[in-house]
Protein backbone atom coordinates (compact mmCIF):
# COMPACT_ATOMS: atom_id res chain seq x y z
CA UNK A 1 0.00 0.00 0.00
CA UNK A 2 3.15 2.48 0.89
CA UNK A 3 4.22 2.24 -2.33
CA UNK A 4 1.29 3.99 -4.19
CA UNK A 5 2.18 7.05 -1.65
CA UNK A 6 4.71 10.30 -2.64
CA UNK A 7 7.88 9.82 -0.63
CA UNK A 8 7.17 11.80 1.82
CA UNK A 9 3.83 10.67 2.63
CA UNK A 10 5.35 7.49 3.07
CA UNK A 11 8.21 8.46 5.49
CA UNK A 12 5.17 10.52 7.26
CA UNK A 13 3.15 7.04 7.57
CA UNK A 14 5.92 5.07 8.89
CA UNK A 15 6.24 7.52 11.12
CA UNK A 16 2.79 7.66 12.40
CA UNK A 17 2.93 3.82 12.66
CA UNK A 18 6.10 4.01 15.27
CA UNK A 19 7.02 0.80 14.41
CA UNK A 20 10.74 -0.22 13.67
CA UNK A 21 9.89 -4.00 12.39
CA UNK A 22 7.58 -2.00 9.64
CA UNK A 23 9.36 1.18 8.98
CA UNK A 24 12.10 0.31 6.59
CA UNK A 25 10.01 -1.98 4.35
CA UNK A 26 7.54 1.06 4.10
CA UNK A 27 10.45 3.96 3.53
CA UNK A 28 12.91 1.48 1.59
CA UNK A 29 16.41 2.27 1.98
CA UNK A 30 17.60 4.91 -1.13
CA UNK A 31 16.56 8.52 0.22
CA UNK A 32 19.14 10.90 -2.00
CA UNK A 33 15.99 13.98 -2.52
CA UNK A 34 12.87 14.82 -0.13
CA UNK A 35 10.72 17.79 -1.40
CA UNK A 36 7.54 18.01 1.15
CA UNK A 37 6.11 19.79 -2.34
CA UNK A 38 5.22 16.01 -3.30
CA UNK A 39 2.62 15.63 -0.63
CA UNK A 40 -0.85 17.76 -0.64
CA UNK A 41 0.09 21.65 0.10
CA UNK A 42 -2.65 22.24 3.03
CA UNK A 43 -0.96 18.64 4.54
CA UNK A 44 2.62 20.27 3.94
CA UNK A 45 1.58 23.41 5.79
CA UNK A 46 0.02 21.40 9.05
CA UNK A 47 3.33 20.09 9.36
CA UNK A 48 5.15 20.87 12.86
CA UNK A 49 8.94 20.27 13.41
CA UNK A 50 8.24 17.39 15.43
CA UNK A 51 6.98 15.35 11.84
CA UNK A 52 9.80 17.20 10.11
CA UNK A 53 12.38 15.46 12.75
CA UNK A 54 10.44 12.01 12.50
CA UNK A 55 10.95 11.82 8.79
CA UNK A 56 14.00 12.82 8.89
CA UNK A 57 15.79 10.29 11.59
CA UNK A 58 13.27 7.78 9.53
CA UNK A 59 15.41 7.66 6.65
CA UNK A 60 18.47 8.87 8.15
CA UNK A 61 18.90 11.67 6.40
CA UNK A 62 22.27 12.87 8.13
CA UNK A 63 24.10 9.55 6.36
CA UNK A 64 21.38 9.65 3.03
CA UNK A 65 19.31 12.35 1.97
CA UNK A 66 21.83 14.66 -0.49
CA UNK A 67 18.77 17.09 -0.99
CA UNK A 68 16.03 18.71 0.63
CA UNK A 69 13.05 21.16 0.49
CA UNK A 70 10.33 22.39 2.63
CA UNK A 71 8.45 23.16 0.23
CA UNK A 72 4.83 24.68 1.82
CA UNK A 73 5.92 23.74 5.20
CA UNK A 74 5.09 27.53 6.77
CA UNK A 75 4.44 26.18 10.50
CA UNK A 76 7.60 25.10 11.22
CA UNK A 77 10.67 26.96 13.10
CA UNK A 78 13.33 24.78 11.77
CA UNK A 79 14.51 22.84 15.40
CA UNK A 80 12.86 19.70 13.31
CA UNK A 81 16.05 19.79 10.35
CA UNK A 82 18.29 18.91 13.65
CA UNK A 83 18.50 14.97 12.40
CA UNK A 84 20.97 16.70 9.68
CA UNK A 85 23.33 18.42 11.65
CA UNK A 86 27.43 17.96 10.64
CA UNK A 87 26.20 15.95 7.52
CA UNK A 88 28.64 15.59 5.14
CA UNK A 89 26.29 14.28 2.51
CA UNK A 90 23.57 16.96 1.93
CA UNK A 91 24.47 18.85 -1.06
CA UNK A 92 21.33 21.00 -1.55
CA UNK A 93 18.68 22.80 1.11
CA UNK A 94 16.03 25.03 -0.11
CA UNK A 95 14.20 26.46 2.81
CA UNK A 96 11.99 28.83 0.57
CA UNK A 97 8.98 27.15 1.54
CA UNK A 98 7.45 28.08 -2.46
CA UNK A 99 7.57 25.45 -5.23
CA UNK A 100 9.49 25.47 -8.76
CA UNK A 101 8.59 28.64 -10.42
CA UNK A 102 6.40 29.87 -7.40
CA UNK A 103 7.05 33.71 -5.95
CA UNK A 104 9.01 33.70 -3.08
CA UNK A 105 6.50 36.78 -1.56
CA UNK A 106 4.19 34.86 0.82
CA UNK A 107 1.38 36.58 1.90
CA UNK A 108 2.33 36.25 5.81
CA UNK A 109 5.72 35.84 7.61
CA UNK A 110 6.74 32.20 7.78
CA UNK A 111 7.79 30.37 11.26
CA UNK A 112 11.14 29.69 9.52
CA UNK A 113 13.85 31.04 12.69
CA UNK A 114 17.12 32.18 11.94
CA UNK A 115 18.03 31.43 15.29
CA UNK A 116 16.62 27.71 15.05
CA UNK A 117 18.23 26.89 11.55
CA UNK A 118 21.82 28.77 11.24
CA UNK A 119 23.54 26.85 13.81
CA UNK A 120 22.26 23.83 12.17
CA UNK A 121 23.68 24.97 8.81
CA UNK A 122 27.17 26.52 10.73
CA UNK A 123 27.43 22.35 11.86
CA UNK A 124 27.67 21.71 7.90
CA UNK A 125 29.95 23.87 6.76
CA UNK A 126 32.30 23.97 9.38
CA UNK A 127 33.09 20.23 8.34
CA UNK A 128 35.48 21.70 6.32
CA UNK A 129 36.86 19.70 3.34
CA UNK A 130 34.18 16.83 4.02
CA UNK A 131 31.44 19.47 3.57
CA UNK A 132 29.80 19.07 -0.07
CA UNK A 133 26.66 21.79 0.20
CA UNK A 134 26.69 23.21 -2.81
CA UNK A 135 23.37 25.12 -2.98
CA UNK A 136 21.32 27.35 -0.52
CA UNK A 137 18.11 28.90 -0.99
CA UNK A 138 16.60 31.10 2.05
CA UNK A 139 13.29 32.53 2.76
CA UNK A 140 12.89 35.86 1.01
CA UNK A 141 11.82 37.43 4.63
CA UNK A 142 15.37 36.47 5.74
CA UNK A 143 16.64 38.50 2.71
CA UNK A 144 14.62 41.97 2.70
CA UNK A 145 16.87 43.81 4.65
CA UNK A 146 20.70 43.30 4.07
CA UNK A 147 21.97 44.37 7.73
CA UNK A 148 25.23 44.24 8.49
CA UNK A 149 24.12 43.73 12.10
CA UNK A 150 21.86 40.91 11.49
CA UNK A 151 23.26 36.87 12.77
CA UNK A 152 21.89 35.99 8.73
CA UNK A 153 24.13 38.33 7.06
CA UNK A 154 26.85 37.31 9.85
CA UNK A 155 26.26 33.51 8.49
CA UNK A 156 26.01 34.17 4.80
CA UNK A 157 29.89 36.08 5.25
CA UNK A 158 30.75 32.27 6.62
CA UNK A 159 28.80 30.70 3.81
CA UNK A 160 30.71 32.94 0.98
CA UNK A 161 34.24 32.03 2.78
CA UNK A 162 33.10 28.13 2.60
CA UNK A 163 32.16 28.74 -1.15
CA UNK A 164 35.18 30.29 -2.35
CA UNK A 165 37.34 28.19 -0.34
CA UNK A 166 36.39 25.22 -2.38
CA UNK A 167 37.69 24.51 -5.93
CA UNK A 168 34.51 25.22 -8.39
CA UNK A 169 35.45 24.81 -11.76
CA UNK A 170 32.83 26.54 -14.69
CA UNK A 171 31.08 23.83 -16.80
CA UNK A 172 31.49 26.61 -19.73
CA UNK A 173 35.32 27.31 -19.61
CA UNK A 174 36.67 25.01 -17.11
CA UNK A 175 38.61 28.05 -15.83
CA UNK A 176 38.20 28.21 -11.70
CA UNK A 177 34.94 30.02 -10.56
CA UNK A 178 37.02 33.23 -8.45
CA UNK A 179 34.95 35.63 -5.92
CA UNK A 180 34.53 38.72 -7.64
CA UNK A 181 33.81 41.94 -5.60
CA UNK A 182 31.12 42.74 -8.11
CA UNK A 183 29.71 39.38 -8.17
CA UNK A 184 30.78 37.37 -5.11
CA UNK A 185 29.35 33.53 -4.68
CA UNK A 186 26.85 34.99 -2.24
CA UNK A 187 25.46 38.25 -2.52
CA UNK A 188 25.50 39.95 0.25
CA UNK A 189 24.93 43.59 -1.10
CA UNK A 190 22.26 44.95 -3.34
CA UNK A 191 18.75 44.88 -2.27
CA UNK A 192 17.68 43.03 -5.11
CA UNK A 193 20.09 39.86 -4.83
CA UNK A 194 20.80 39.72 -1.23
CA UNK A 195 20.90 36.50 0.16
CA UNK A 196 21.25 34.97 -3.72
CA UNK A 197 23.79 32.46 -4.83
CA UNK A 198 25.67 33.33 -7.82
CA UNK A 199 27.51 31.04 -10.15
CA UNK A 200 25.43 28.13 -9.72
CA UNK A 201 22.03 26.49 -11.16
CA UNK A 202 19.44 26.11 -8.40
CA UNK A 203 18.06 22.91 -9.79
CA UNK A 204 21.21 20.71 -11.39
CA UNK A 205 24.01 22.44 -9.67
CA UNK A 206 26.24 23.56 -11.98
CA UNK A 207 28.69 25.62 -11.97
CA UNK A 208 29.50 28.30 -14.07
CA UNK A 209 32.06 31.38 -13.66
CA UNK A 210 31.28 35.03 -13.90
CA UNK A 211 32.45 35.35 -17.56
CA UNK A 212 29.76 33.03 -18.46
CA UNK A 213 26.75 34.87 -16.65
CA UNK A 214 27.95 38.18 -17.65
CA UNK A 215 27.31 36.83 -21.00
CA UNK A 216 23.55 36.49 -20.33
CA UNK A 217 22.97 39.62 -18.66
CA UNK A 218 24.58 41.41 -21.54
CA UNK A 219 22.19 39.19 -23.94
CA UNK A 220 24.73 37.36 -25.62
CA UNK A 221 23.17 34.10 -27.20
CA UNK A 222 25.67 31.77 -26.44
CA UNK A 223 24.93 32.37 -22.88
CA UNK A 224 24.85 29.21 -19.88
CA UNK A 225 23.31 30.92 -17.06
CA UNK A 226 20.55 33.04 -16.49
CA UNK A 227 19.69 36.21 -14.77
CA UNK A 228 17.78 35.91 -11.55
CA UNK A 229 13.93 35.77 -12.92
CA UNK A 230 11.94 38.34 -11.89
CA UNK A 231 9.16 35.95 -10.54
CA UNK A 232 10.55 33.26 -8.75
CA UNK A 233 13.97 34.80 -8.11
CA UNK A 234 16.08 31.57 -8.51
CA UNK A 235 19.03 31.16 -11.36
CA UNK A 236 19.27 28.00 -13.47
CA UNK A 237 21.34 26.86 -16.19
CA UNK A 238 20.20 27.19 -20.14
CA UNK A 239 19.61 22.77 -19.68
CA UNK A 240 17.35 23.55 -16.91
CA UNK A 241 15.03 26.26 -17.50
CA UNK A 242 15.45 28.79 -20.17
CA UNK A 243 14.99 32.49 -19.77
CA UNK A 244 12.99 34.64 -22.00
CA UNK A 245 12.30 38.68 -21.59
CA UNK A 246 8.83 40.53 -21.46
CA UNK A 247 8.71 42.93 -24.58
CA UNK A 248 6.59 44.90 -22.27
CA UNK A 249 8.93 45.82 -19.46
CA UNK A 250 12.35 44.34 -20.34
CA UNK A 251 12.60 42.37 -17.15
CA UNK A 252 14.33 38.58 -17.52
CA UNK A 253 11.73 35.62 -16.61
CA UNK A 254 12.79 31.85 -16.55
CA UNK A 255 10.17 30.12 -19.27
CA UNK A 256 7.93 29.05 -16.99
CA UNK A 257 7.63 32.00 -15.44
CA UNK A 258 6.86 34.11 -18.01
CA UNK A 259 2.83 33.82 -18.43
CA UNK A 260 1.81 35.83 -21.81
CA UNK A 261 -1.64 37.04 -23.23
CA UNK A 262 -1.47 38.36 -26.88
CA UNK A 263 -2.19 42.17 -27.04
CA UNK A 264 -5.55 42.27 -29.60
CA UNK A 265 -4.73 44.87 -31.20
CA UNK A 266 -1.06 44.17 -32.79
CA UNK A 267 -0.79 40.81 -31.55
CA UNK A 268 2.58 41.13 -29.60
CA UNK A 269 2.92 38.87 -26.40
CA UNK A 270 2.12 40.72 -23.23
CA UNK A 271 3.43 39.41 -19.36
CA UNK A 272 0.76 39.27 -17.33
CA UNK A 273 3.37 39.58 -14.33
CA UNK A 274 3.80 43.27 -15.53
CA UNK A 275 0.74 44.46 -16.43
CA UNK A 276 -1.11 46.48 -13.23
CA UNK A 277 -4.70 46.13 -12.12
CA UNK A 278 -4.57 49.61 -13.60
CA UNK A 279 -4.88 48.62 -17.14
CA UNK A 280 -6.97 45.25 -16.87
CA UNK A 281 -10.15 46.29 -18.49
CA UNK A 282 -13.00 46.68 -15.25
CA UNK A 283 -15.73 45.42 -17.57
CA UNK A 284 -16.65 41.48 -16.46
CA UNK A 285 -17.30 40.62 -20.20
CA UNK A 286 -14.44 41.82 -21.51
CA UNK A 287 -12.81 37.66 -21.49
CA UNK A 288 -9.22 39.14 -20.13
CA UNK A 289 -8.08 40.90 -22.83
CA UNK A 290 -4.59 42.77 -22.27
CA UNK A 291 -3.14 45.41 -24.52
CA UNK A 292 0.11 46.26 -24.94
CA UNK A 293 1.86 49.64 -23.66
CA UNK A 294 2.04 50.87 -27.23
CA UNK A 295 -1.57 50.28 -28.08
CA UNK A 296 -2.60 52.38 -25.19
CA UNK A 297 -0.51 55.31 -25.51
CA UNK A 298 -0.16 55.13 -29.48
CA UNK A 299 -3.88 54.42 -30.44
CA UNK A 300 -5.91 54.92 -27.42
CA UNK A 301 -6.60 51.51 -27.22
CA UNK A 302 -7.61 52.11 -23.14
CA UNK A 303 -9.28 55.00 -20.92
CA UNK A 304 -9.43 55.25 -17.40
CA UNK A 305 -11.99 57.00 -16.05
CA UNK A 306 -11.24 60.70 -14.02
CA UNK A 307 -12.89 59.98 -11.25
CA UNK A 308 -12.54 56.50 -10.06
CA UNK A 309 -9.26 55.29 -11.88
CA UNK A 310 -10.48 52.18 -13.27
CA UNK A 311 -10.32 51.06 -16.63
CA UNK A 312 -11.58 50.05 -19.57
CA UNK A 313 -10.57 48.48 -22.98
CA UNK A 314 -11.16 51.08 -26.24
CA UNK A 315 -13.29 47.89 -27.69
CA UNK A 316 -15.77 47.89 -24.50
CA UNK A 317 -16.04 51.90 -24.56
CA UNK A 318 -16.57 51.59 -28.46
CA UNK A 319 -19.05 48.38 -28.72
CA UNK A 320 -21.55 49.29 -25.81
CA UNK A 321 -22.40 53.00 -24.38
CA UNK A 322 -23.29 51.06 -21.44
CA UNK A 323 -19.90 49.92 -20.70
CA UNK A 324 -16.53 51.63 -20.76
CA UNK A 325 -15.74 55.66 -20.06
CA UNK A 326 -17.24 58.15 -22.26
CA UNK A 327 -16.30 61.33 -22.66
CA UNK A 328 -18.67 64.26 -22.31
CA UNK A 329 -18.53 66.26 -25.57
CA UNK A 330 -19.56 69.63 -23.52
CA UNK A 331 -17.08 69.45 -20.42
CA UNK A 332 -14.73 66.87 -21.96
CA UNK A 333 -15.03 64.91 -19.08
CA UNK A 334 -14.35 61.01 -19.02
CA UNK A 335 -16.31 59.36 -16.77
CA UNK A 336 -17.47 55.52 -16.39
CA UNK A 337 -21.36 54.94 -16.24
CA UNK A 338 -21.30 54.43 -12.10
CA UNK A 339 -19.32 57.53 -11.62
CA UNK A 340 -21.39 59.69 -14.14
CA UNK A 341 -25.20 59.13 -12.62
CA UNK A 342 -23.70 59.85 -9.20
CA UNK A 343 -22.21 62.84 -9.87
CA UNK A 344 -25.42 63.75 -11.52
CA UNK A 345 -27.56 62.36 -9.01
CA UNK A 346 -25.59 64.29 -6.39
CA UNK A 347 -25.51 67.17 -8.06
CA UNK A 348 -22.06 67.43 -8.35
CA UNK A 349 -21.52 69.41 -11.66
CA UNK A 350 -23.70 71.25 -13.61
CA UNK A 351 -23.06 70.38 -16.86
CA UNK A 352 -26.14 69.56 -19.48
CA UNK A 353 -24.14 66.94 -21.63
CA UNK A 354 -23.28 64.98 -18.53
CA UNK A 355 -27.18 64.97 -17.48
CA UNK A 356 -28.09 64.24 -21.07
CA UNK A 357 -25.48 61.32 -21.38
CA UNK A 358 -26.33 60.26 -17.54
CA UNK A 359 -30.57 60.36 -18.88
CA UNK A 360 -29.50 58.18 -22.06
CA UNK A 361 -27.81 55.62 -20.03
CA UNK A 362 -30.38 55.35 -18.04
CA UNK A 363 -33.29 55.02 -20.52
CA UNK A 364 -30.75 52.20 -22.11
CA UNK A 365 -30.07 50.31 -18.88
CA UNK A 366 -34.05 50.32 -18.42
CA UNK A 367 -34.75 49.17 -22.17
CA UNK A 368 -32.34 46.50 -21.50
CA UNK A 369 -33.58 44.92 -18.15
CA UNK A 370 -36.85 45.51 -19.52
CA UNK A 371 -35.68 43.07 -22.58
CA UNK A 372 -34.30 40.54 -19.61
CA UNK A 373 -37.24 40.54 -17.90
CA UNK A 374 -39.68 40.17 -20.83
CA UNK A 375 -37.65 37.04 -22.32
CA UNK A 376 -37.89 35.60 -18.57
CA UNK A 377 -41.62 36.05 -18.60
CA UNK A 378 -41.54 34.48 -22.38
CA UNK A 379 -39.66 31.65 -21.03
CA UNK A 380 -41.43 31.04 -17.91
CA UNK A 381 -44.95 31.05 -20.16
CA UNK A 382 -43.23 28.65 -22.03
CA UNK A 383 -42.31 26.37 -20.05
CA UNK A 384 -46.04 26.21 -17.99
CA UNK A 385 -47.49 25.55 -21.52
CA UNK A 386 -45.23 22.84 -22.39
CA UNK A 387 -46.52 21.58 -18.78
CA UNK A 388 -50.04 22.06 -19.42
CA UNK A 389 -49.65 20.07 -22.83
CA UNK A 390 -48.01 17.12 -21.33
CA UNK A 391 -50.57 16.98 -18.95
CA UNK A 392 -53.35 17.19 -21.35
CA UNK A 393 -51.66 14.63 -24.01
CA UNK A 394 -51.22 12.21 -20.49
CA UNK A 395 -54.80 12.53 -19.66
CA UNK A 396 -56.03 12.14 -23.49
CA UNK A 397 -54.16 8.35 -23.53
CA UNK A 398 -55.44 7.39 -20.26
CA UNK A 399 -59.50 8.41 -21.92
Amino acid sequence: MSSYLAAPSRALFAVALNSRDSSSDIIGCRWVALDFGDVEKYLAAKLSDEDIKGVLLSIDAVDNLKKLRLTNCINITGVGLDPLRESTIIQQIDLSLVGDHESPYLDYEPSLSCAEVLPILDSIIERGEECILKHLQFPFEWCRIDSTESDFHTFLARYNDYLSSEVVVCLTCNCNIDEDDSMPMMQMSDYYYYGRQNYTCCQCMKHYCHDCVQEAEDGNENYWMSSICNKCERRYCMDCSLERACTCCDEWFCEDCLETKQCPQCEENVCLNCIPETKRCHNNSCEGKIWCDTCIIQHGMFRWCEDCNEGYCGDCCNSDFLYGVQGCVDCGLSLCKECRETICREGARNCNGCYHMALLLALEERERLSQQLHEEMHKQLISELNCKVKCLTVESEEA
